[in-house]
């Protein structure tokens, strides 16, 4: 069986990270590399970000025709330019597939879109969220829809998803691949390093300005705790984005963004994560957080609950927080004993949720999509 030649698409380098996408390149690719696997990655720097040093090509995204300045206008123009630039990757490595994570980058692959496998990480499905109903949200919604109704292979990461693109983008569009995102455990450690005074660490991971990862309910909840139980925790809050002010003098630590080992070491230094997101396809910050033997409280209904125990959810409202933070503060010598007996951690070691059973779907679809693709061609050229 030959082995089709995959070109990975990206907006976020595995080193040039600013979100999740970034953290999801940077195991996919060690893995395919483990296995030798026949890829080659591409960087679409939408950013203006300094260069990647772990992409093979990279292309600065930008506009290059004086068109007017309508969301339309301006996916075309820097689809249309980035077109041109990348024709030379194309006429290099001439991929038999393009693997593609981002809604907007499909555009610049239109004339090769039965080769793209589109994976779906957003957040934002659709029409659905009040965010997008805008200009600028109509013209993502097509992209989207492009995404899921024209290219040649679509993956999905939870059943929640697959939900809401179906309710809400199209049910005749490209039958998904379902399946979880996958981590290798022996990356995060299971001890957990205890606090110095004996204070329970509570972090929060995520863009501080994302209306979706709800960092405004993190901290409300944290400041409305009762006095006495204040003193009892450290909160700490890790993110890509510029701080909110008054954080440093409201007793909230961390404060920085945190990557590779010293991501790990916060997991192992903190006892509970709060994830209160409103939208979240997979997130892998719950993941990780359990991996690393703390308690999550997290938002139950949709992408997380792929792999979160039940006990975890929580509605993502500061007065639910609040209350649940207040519970485990009180009877935190229960998740103690959790943490001491592996509870958290035992509770994702399945084969569904490690690294190679995820890569192995991907080279799975992957194949799927060059055989048909290899077929159509010969009925085409008989």
């Amino acid at each position: 069986m030959n082995t089709p030649k995959v070109l990975i698409v990206t907006t976020e380098a595995p080193d040039v990270i600013s979100g999740g996408l970034g953290v999801f390149n940077n195991i996919l690719w060690q893995e395919l590399k483990r296995r030798n696997y026949s890829f080659r990655t591409l960087y679409l720097n939408n950013q203006g970000t300094q260069p990647s040093v772990l992409a093979d090509y990279q292309v600065l995204v930008e506009e290059g025709l004086p068109f007017d300045s309508t969301p339309e206008s301006e996916a075309i123009n820097k689809a249309w330019t980035t077109r041109n630039r990348i024709q030379p990757v194309l006429d290099d490595y001439q991929p038999d597939i393009i693997s593609v994570h981002e809604n907007w980058s499909v555009l610049p692959f239109y004339f090769e879109i039965k080769k793209v496998q589109f994976t779906l990480h957003a957040s934002y499905i659709g029409m659905e969220h009040y965010l997008v109903r805008s200009q600028a949200g109509l013209q993502y919604y097509w992209e989207q829809r492009i995404a899921l109704r024209q290219t040649g292979a679509v993956v999905m990461h939870s059943d929640w998803t697959r939900r809401l693109a179906r309710e809400y983008i199209a049910s005749d569009g490209v039958a998904p691949s379902v399946f979880p995102i996958g981590l290798d455990p022996d990356e995060y450690s299971s001890k957990k390093q205890f606090h110095p005074d004996g204070k329970i660490v509570i972090s929060f991971f995520g863009r501080f300005g994302d209306v979706v990862k709800n960092f405004k309910a993190f901290r409300r909840a944290i400041l409305t705790l009762p006095p006495e139980l204040k003193d009892r925790i450290e909160p700490r809050v890790y993110g890509p984005d510029r701080l909110p002010e008054g954080l440093a003098e409201q007793g909230f630590k961390g404060l920085s963004f945190v990557q590779g080992e010293a991501k790990k070491q916060a997991f192992a230094q903190t006892d509970i994560v709060v994830m209160p997101s409103t939208h979240e396809s997979f997130g892998m910050v719950g993941l990780e957080a359990l991996l690393s033997n703390c308690a999550l409280i997290a938002t139950g209904g949709i992408g997380m609950d792929a792999y979160m125990p039940e006990e975890c959810a929580c509605a993502p409202d500061p007065i639910a927080i609040r209350d649940r933070l207040i519970h485990d503060i009180q009877h935190f010598d229960q998740i103690r004993q959790k943490q001491l007996t592996q509870y958290y951690r035992n509770s994702v070691l399945r084969p569904e949720l490690h690294i190679h059973t995820m890569v192995d779907h991907y080279i799975e679809v992957w194949q799927d999509l060059y055989t048909k693709n290899s077929n159509s061609n010969q009925n085409n050229n008989p």
